[in-house]
C-alpha cells in the first residue's frame, strides 16, 4: 500500500469516527491545551474505535520513521498526551525498537516510585523519534519531551518529531514530520460545511 493510500484511509478514518470537529461561528470556540482558541478540534483517540483507522495511523507514522530513517536503527519516545503512549507502544511492537518511555511530572509524582521522568540507558547513542498525536505547529509539548531527552541522554543528537495531524506547519526547534496539516483536512470537509461553519473557518485562518 503507498503512502498515498494509507493517509486517505487515515484521513477518512478521522471523519467517520468524528474526531475532526469544526463547531459554526455561532458557539463558543474550543480552549485547546496551549490555551489558545479554536474553532477546529481533532480527538485522535476517536480513531482508536475504528481498527482500520488506527491501523492506517500507526502505518503512516511507520512510513515517515522508515522515509527518514531508512535502515538505521533508532529510538521512539512519546510525549504527555491522549494517546502518544498507545501509539509509542503500537510502533515499539511492529517496528521491533526500543523505547523511551516519558512519564510527566504529576504521574511519576503518584506513583511515589523512582520519580524519575525518562527510562532508558545513559549510554544511548541512536537517533530518537519523538511521537506526538496532535501538534499547533512550532515550539509545544514535544519541544519540551525532546529537551529533557537531549538533556538526560548526553549522546544523543539526533531527536525529530512526528505527528500525526499538524495544525500549522512551522519553523521549530526539532525537525518535524506529519501526515495531515488542518488545511487539508478542511479542504476535504469544505463543501460538507455550514455556512456557519465555513465563517468560523474563515474567522481563524485571519486570526480569532
Amino acid at each position: 500500500m503507498t503512502f498515498e493510500e494509507i493517509k486517505k484511509i487515515y484521513v477518512q478514518g478521522l471523519l467517520d469516527t468524528g474526531a475532526f470537529v469544526i463547531k459554526p461561528i455561532n458557539e463558543q470556540p474550543f480552549i485547546l491545551r496551549s490555551g489558545a482558541l479554536s474553532y477546529m478540534y481533532l480527538d485522535l483517540c476517536r480513531v482508536a474505535s475504528s481498527p482500520n483507522a488506527y491501523n492506517a495511523f500507526i502505518d503512516g507514522i511507520a512510513y515517515l520513521l522508515r522515509n527518514e530513517y531508512g535502515k538505521k536503527d533508532f529510538i521512539l519516545c512519546n510525549v504527555d498526551s491522549k494517546i502518544s503512549a498507545q501509539m509509542t507502544g503500537s510502533l515499539a511492537y511492529k517496528l521491533k525498537k526500543s523505547q523511551i518511555i516519558f512519564k510527566s511530572k504529576e504521574l511519576t509524582s503518584a506513583e511515589k516510585g523512582t520519580n524519575k521522568q525518562l527510562n532508558g540507558d545513559l549510554n544511548w547513542s541512536l537517533p530518537v523519534a519523538i511521537l506526538d498525536d496532535v501538534m499547533t505547529g512550532g515550539d509545544g509539548t514535544a519541544k519540551n519531551v525532546a529537551d529533557l531527552v537531549k538533556n538526560t541522554f548526553k549522546n544523543v543528537l539526533d531527536i525529530q518529531v512526528f505527528v500525526g495531524f499538524i495544525r500549522e506547519p512551522k519553523p521549530s526547534t526539532y525537525e518535524t514530520h506529519y501526515l495531515v496539516t488542518r488545511n487539508e483536512l478542511i479542504d476535504i470537509v469544505w463543501d460538507k460545511l455550514s455556512e456557519r461553519q465555513k465563517e468560523a473557518v474563515d474567522k481563524e485562518r485571519k486570526g480569532l
